[in-house]
């Protein structure tokens, strides 16, 4: 009887054994399975989210309305110096003045929405890279980029 029972302790403790080894497998797999999905998140969605902070974060705001004002400030002399030598000829009448442009308002519509829906590929691209070590991922944005990791 006392044999049985330490063959039975033994089972018993090799079982155990097994089951601990069994949890820390699946501890480990779940770990992995997590990294997975944290790495994927932040190729995809993460990086999006990177990108979409940058186009309407106040750097990009504060330079495009730069180039706006600029812009502007060109066309609106320019109008004027056009507007003002026209008026005093008197030879061309309003609606055939050059660069005159009735549709500026929707084409500036129309450029503003092309802004919004701005997209950039290497953000697109980088969900492809879910499966690569994270220096092939940093190869190819540097690549995307235009610099090498050294610059």
């Amino acid at each position: 009887m006392k044999k049985k029972d330490e063959e039975h302790k033994s089972v018993l403790a090799k079982t155990e054994e097994s089951f601990s080894n069994a949890r820390l497998a699946y501890a480990n797999m779940m770990a992995v399975d997590d990294l997975q999905v944290t790495k994927t998140w932040l190729l995809s969605e993460g990086a999006r989210l990177l990108a979409k902070n940058i186009h309407k974060g106040p750097e990009m705001t504060v330079a495009v309305a730069a180039v706006n004002n600029a812009m502007s400030a060109v066309g609106v002399n320019s109008g004027l110096q056009n507007g003002y030598i026209h008026a005093l000829k008197k030879k061309t009448p309003y609606a055939e003045v050059p660069l005159l442009n009735r549709n500026a308002g929707e084409e500036l519509n129309t450029t503003v929405t092309c802004f919004d829906s701005l997209t950039f590929p290497v953000v697109e691209d980088l969900l492809k890279l879910v499966n690569e070590p994270l220096s092939k991922i940093k190869d190819a944005l540097y690549f995307a980029g235009g610099v090498s990791p050294e610059e």
